[in-house]
């Protein structure tokens, strides 16, 4: 699992402990500087490490000190220099398989790169969650984000497009908000739409698009660029910029399916059921026909997590209910999407 704090990281109970460094040898400054003075053997076999050019961008140098292990982890490669994206994204590529090689069962990451490295915390976030999703189950993921005084400037206006709208509208018509819950809607508002607007794959928590977490972040920016915190008021901004005939009439056919996306939604209690009945509705939309069954078997084998965490009898509810709600339709053998617009 990923847990957000902040704080020390020096003192987190992690078994591993991440350190952002350059690949110049130099523990100058920030975090890499607090590992120097309490781990010195890791910082003289991270020296070695880079003098024989052992590390670099996209690498990882570990070390066990004080029943620690420490991971030198670089995200820039001149000391002087800024950190870049690829570095990170490189860095977290090698991680995720140095976790499972090493079986590490805790590990605590640092803001990798924001911060004395000039990245925005909110993007490293992103990919952090995207690159370790594959192993979050079977580790415990600590994540010390930058301390309330950081702030991530965004120094222009963010590029949104009719996708950030849509999202925007959702929310406000959501009664309970959460990432879920966004991410189950604008599912459904597919299914009802008939087209498949945003692009869904399988996921840990059902279906799942990566996409709507980035617009998602920018649309944080381009409140933060208008200094407003309201979203209704962000929306009025964005649909006056971005106002069309093309946008007018895209919004026109798609309302009806956002406004019966969130009221489906708002019927829903908790989150537990909606990614039932999402990923039922996803095995089915991914197969032309399933049983019962099959659909037991499929959802059972999605992930270990998700056999844990739901019984076979609220899969079958979850059908039915689907079906009661006419987004399935029984067939002669077994069950189907029901098709929208066609």
């Amino acid at each position: 699992m990923i847990y957000y704090t902040t704080g020390n990281l020096l003192k987190s109970d992690a078994y591993a402990l991440v350190n952002t460094v350059n690949c110049e040898g130099y523990m100058g400054k920030g975090i890499a500087y607090q590992f120097k003075l309490e781990y010195p053997q890791n910082n003289i076999a991270y020296i070695k490490a880079c003098k024989s050019r052992n590390l670099s961008v996209g690498k990882l140098h570990h070390f066990k000190e004080k029943e620690k292990f420490i991971i030198n982890f670089p995200t820039k490669d001149k000391w002087r220099e800024k950190s870049k994206m690829i570095y990170i994204k490189e860095g977290l590529e090698e991680l995720a398989k140095l976790i499972i090689e090493e079986k590490i069962k805790s590990i605590a990451i640092p803001p990798l790169g924001s911060g004395n490295g000039g990245l925005i915390w909110s993007e490293v976030r992103i990919l952090i969650e995207e690159k370790l999703s594959a192993v979050a189950d079977s580790v415990k993921i600590i994540i010390y984000e930058p301390s309330q005084n950081y702030t991530s400037k965004v120094s222009r206006e963010p590029n949104l497009s009719l996708s950030s709208l849509v999202l925007m509208q959702i929310k406000l018509n959501l009664e309970k908000f959460d990432k879920i819950r966004l991410q189950k809607t604008v599912y459904f508002m597919n299914l009802f739409s008939g087209e498949n607007y945003f692009k869904f794959s399988k996921y840990k928590y059902g279906p799942y698009d990566n996409s709507i977490a980035i617009i998602s972040k920018k649309i944080k920016e381009f409140q933060s660029y208008h200094n407003v915190k309201d979203t209704s008021e962000a929306y009025s901004i964005l649909y006056k910029k971005l106002i069309s005939n093309k946008v007018e009439t895209k919004l026109e056919v798609l309302e009806p399916a956002i406004n019966q996306a969130t009221m489906y939604v708002n019927s829903i209690d908790n989150d537990h059921e909606l990614e039932c009945l999402s990923t039922v509705a996803y095995l089915l939309e991914t197969n032309i026909e399933l049983t019962e069954s099959e659909i037991v078997e499929q959802f059972n084998n999605w992930s270990k997590t998700k056999s844990e965490n739901f019984s076979n009898n609220e899969i079958k509810s979850c059908l039915i209910k689907l079906y009661n709600d006419n987004i399935v339709d029984k067939t002669l053998t077994g069950y189907q999407l029901h098709k929208y617009n066609t």
